[in-house]
């Protein structure tokens, strides 16, 4: 048997297959592969189109961004001052992971109840629509923000 002449049904003269069989199989098996390819592309691409969905929950998803929140919907959201005298201790903020002191200005989010430095939590709202601790939505379920609570000082959730 020497190189030339491949000893194989597909190749040899001698095969009781047709050349047009032949080259019918072999187109066939071409485009299965070729069909296999796009199949796996258009699941892959699918699969990454419903993670990316997922990231951006909250009400920028809900407009059809994956942005932030805007200035409104942020200035809605509750804002207390942090009470003086022998109330509970000082609030860790986790986004600059320093704490609200006294008389400070501090926001909380309605869905989870975290609280943060006003100004620390409006800089990463502008850029995400959650929450920085839990990742629950940011603002409430209903297009509509809720009016912006009083300035007074609001009771601490329990830690």
């Amino acid at each position: 048997m020497s190189m030339s002449s491949p000893n194989s049904w597909l190749f040899s003269d001698s095969s009781r297959y047709s050349t047009r069989a032949r080259l019918l199989f072999m187109g066939l098996s071409f485009a299965i592969g070729i069909l296999t390819f796009l199949l796996y592309l258009a699941i892959w691409y699918l699969c990454s189109s419903c993670r990316r969905g997922q990231r951006g929950m909250g009400a920028a998803a809900e407009d059809g961004g994956d942005c932030g929140m805007s200035a409104d919907a942020i200035a809605a959201l509750p804002t207390f001052t942090l009470a003086r005298g022998d109330g509970p201790p000082a609030l860790d903020c986790p986004v600059c992971l320093g704490q609200v002191e006294a008389g400070e200005k501090a926001r909380r989010l309605p869905k989870c109840a975290h609280a943060f430095h006003a100004e620390c939590v409006d800089a990463w709202l502008r850029a995400h629509s959650t929450c920085p601790m839990c990742r629950a939505a940011a603002a409430a379920a209903t297009k509509h923000a809720a009016a912006p609570a009083p300035a007074e000082a609001l009771p601490l959730p329990p830690v």
